[in-house]
């Protein structure tokens, strides 16, 4: 009986190691943020017969996160909801853990890398028996190690992308950039009948501001803007510099309703910027925009030069009628 409980063990053992193997690899193969979260997130636990898992990390200064919602859209953004981010956590053991109800037992692993302290992915059953203490976990703890390289080779993959996509003076997307972002919301919309809406704008008078308090005041006016629209607008939004003060925000899920009130506030948050010239003067800062929302079609192809011309339309209007005005485009 002995015997055959090792045999039973070996075999079972075998089994495991050939399955995370097999999943190690998977991970190893992960570039972006969406293939290493589904990994991790979903198909972990339908390989490895768990009930759920969490993954808590260490960001203190929020890059991760940004990363993420950088990377991820709305469908996949589902996913952060099983992600804590957190500016600092002590480090645990590899230990059964008490985990939240319905669950009835639980594996804390540490993430390790080159001695940092990534975070800890969490796993969860309904069986009461599945994680003890005292029980060997170190099949479970390797993979951890294999985890927490692979997030360190995602993010450093994503950074690299993203330095392709990205505005490098004000942080925003470049028009590269922001044309994939609404390539893949327009995929969206036309699977889902999903709106989404977008906002023209540019800066009223900037090559005045370029010359009256010179270049590195009209820097500081566009890092100072795109900031405030940041803090304006949703995580989940996103900001385009499609050419020098030329800015286009994409609002994925914002109505026809909530659209005016949205470019009130943009136009208010950027009249109450704060610039400074050389000379610690105040440089008053207005802008002019359009805005309209845009309902996908199937088997429709509207290009973002379109959407961008027809805006352009309304926003010469604007600067015509006084600047510091932004106008409905929808009609």
């Amino acid at each position: 009986m002995e015997l055959q409980e090792l045999l039973e063990n070996a075999r079972r053992n075998e089994a495991l190691l050939k399955r995370l193997q097999a999943f190690e690899l998977q991970l190893l193969s992960a570039q972006n943020w969406q293939d290493f979260l589904t990994l991790l997130l979903e198909a972990l636990p339908s390989q490895f017969e768990l009930d759920a898992v969490s993954l808590r990390v260490c960001d203190p200064d929020g890059d991760l996160k940004a990363s993420m919602l950088q990377s991820l859209d709305i469908d996949q953004g589902v996913m952060l909801n099983q992600i804590e981010f957190k500016s600092s956590m002590p480090v645990i053991k590899a230990s059964a853990i008490s985990p939240p109800p319905p669950w009835r037992s639980g594996l804390g692993l540490p993430l390790m890398r080159n001695g940092e302290y990534l975070g800890v992915l969490n796993l969860y059953s309904s069986n009461p028996q599945r994680f003890q203490s005292g029980m060997a976990t170190d099949f479970m703890q390797h993979l951890a190690a294999v985890i927490a390289a692979c997030l360190v080779m995602v993010k450093q993959s994503e950074q690299q992308a993203l330095l392709a996509l990205t505005d490098p003076l004000t942080g925003a997307e470049n028009r590269r950039g922001f044309e994939r972002v609404y390539s893949r919301e327009w995929a969206r919309g036309q699977r889902q009948y999903h709106v989404f809406s977008m906002i023209l704008m540019d800066v009223d008078f900037f090559k005045k501001v370029n010359d009256v308090h010179g270049h590195g005041t009209g820097d500081r006016v566009l890092k100072m803007l795109c900031k405030t629209l940041r803090n304006t607008i949703r995580p989940t939004d996103h900001i385009g510099r499609l050419g020098g003060e030329e800015f286009a925000l994409l609002l994925p899920g914002c109505q026809p309703d909530q659209l005016l009130s949205v470019a009130g506030r943009v136009q208010q948050a950027i009249r109450d910027m704060v610039v400074l010239n050389d000379e610690q003067k105040r440089v008053p800062v207005t802008a002019s925009g359009s805005f309209m929302s845009v309902t996908p079609r199937p088997h429709q192809n509207l290009e973002l030069s379109q959407i961008i011309d027809h805006l352009d339309g309304f926003l010469y209007q604007a600067k015509a009628q006084g600047r510091d005005r932004f106008l409905d485009a929808s009609a």
